[in-house]
């Protein structure tokens, strides 16, 4: 039950692709240009941002259940508002209520629950096919949304996200939502353990934190071109016919890569996964910066395998994260790592801008964003190394082998 409220959860993430068709009706209605108009996704990211750390504690102390109903309904609420404002001031304001009900019943709140229920050897994989509930959605959005704009217009499609959010998060957040009691399993201290050993213990914790969140920001950098696909086509030449084909097998690539991302963390040790993780990000990007402009052909091959690389933030580093800090810390240690990875995100699109403005291509801009991956994935094993061996001298217990034998401690 829980899995299947946190597949709708993933879903609702792809009411973001829906707000897109907004851009026209919504310029329209206010009087504004796209630029100002589309203002409010930037003050929506900064929101999430600043409050999914937040969230995250009050998911440690609260539970799943109530956050993702007041979440939830947060969202839902949001839209509507948004759909009936008569002014762009007041539709910036829903937007920032959107990002902060957001943090309850997206990312944050399908994976804690993905992770929470399934400690078995098959996690990953359960994680993975979670994770496709976002572009499920995002499709579906193609093939509805056009005529829903056609006919409600800018009200309209915000009453319809609305709708969409009340089906896929509030009722499975009411009807299905069950968390399990995750125990702060620490090993009971006896004479021989002192302060300065439990405070080392903390320490430690807090280095693994900012070594993920390092890494989540460095995977942020490449993660924008998801969204200037179009452009560095066009800028490589391709024609617009061809680039709507790669544009739709890349969504269509990030769809499928979610459940082999997360089989491959179930099936591999964690230098195997690593290795892979590195070729994955050396040929990825930087490939299609550098082998791009021979033509679609190419493109048709490496955009798989970008589509790989640029979804191991959504699958593999949650995964990383909780056997680094442990469930019971995973809500706010991973809120904390969407905060930073929305900053980054919201830093990177300008970065590849300016690239474009500096060199006349994006080729730097798919250089260092291959470049930024490798260096996070190094970051990343070196917080799981670390936290992992915290762990062991924290828990009572040895993990179970179900859970333990995904990245066995001597590999």
């Amino acid at each position: 039950m829980a899995t299947i409220a946190a597949f709708g959860m993933m879903v609702t993430v792809s009411t973001a692709i829906g707000t897109g068709f907004t851009v026209v009706p919504g310029t329209k209605r206010f009087g504004v240009g796209a630029g100002q108009y589309l203002v409010w996704f930037s003050i929506f990211m900064i929101a999430s941002a600043v409050v999914y750390a937040f969230t995250g504690n009050l998911v440690k102390r609260h539970g799943a259940r109530i956050v993702s109903i007041v979440g939830s309904i947060g969202v839902a609420v949001s839209y509507t508002g948004m759909a009936l404002s008569p002014t762009i001031s007041v539709f910036y304001l829903w937007s920032a209520v959107l990002g902060i009900a957001w943090t309850g019943c997206t990312f944050l709140m399908a994976t804690h629950l993905t992770t929470a229920w399934h400690t078995h050897r098959r996690r990953g994989t359960v994680v993975g096919i979670v994770a496709m509930g976002g572009g499920t959605g995002g499709f579906l959005w193609g093939l509805v949304f056009p005529p829903i704009v056609a006919a409600g217009g800018f009200t309209g499609a915000f009453v319809a996200l609305a709708g969409f959010v009340v089906v896929f998060a509030v009722l499975p957040a009411v009807f299905l939502v069950r968390e399990p009691k995750i125990e702060n399993a620490a090993k009971p201290l006896d004479g021989a353990e002192t302060a300065r050993h439990k405070k080392a213990l903390r320490t430690g914790f807090v280095g693994v934190t900012i070594l993920l969140c390092l890494a989540f920001f460095l995977f942020s950098l490449e993660s924008v071109f998801g969204s200037v696909q179009p452009a560095v086509f066009a800028n490589l030449g391709i024609a617009p016919t061809t680039a709507g084909l790669l544009f739709s097998m890349y969504n269509l690539s990030a769809l499928i890569a979610k459940p082999i991302l997360g089989y491959s963390y179930d099936r591999l040790g964690v230098i195997a996964l690593y290795t892979a993780l590195v070729i994955l990000f050396v040929l990825g990007l930087p490939s299609v910066a550098l082998f791009g402009r021979l033509g679609g052909g190419i493109l048709f091959a490496l955009i798989p395998i970008t589509a790989l690389s640029i979804s191991v933030p959504t699958v593999v580093l949650p995964l990383i994260t909780v056997r680094s800090v442990g469930q019971a810390r995973f809500p706010l240690v991973y809120g904390t790592s969407l905060s930073v990875l929305s900053l980054g995100s919201a830093v990177a699109a300008p970065i590849w801008g300016v690239t474009f403005d500096l060199t006349g291509s994006y080729n730097l801009a798919m250089y260092g964003g291959g470049a930024a991956g490798i260096v996070g994935v190094i970051v990343s094993y070196f917080a799981y190394r670390i936290g992992h061996k915290r762990n062991g001298a924290e828990n009572a217990v040895a993990e179970t082998d179900s859970v333990g034998s995904v990245f066995p401690a001597n590999k």
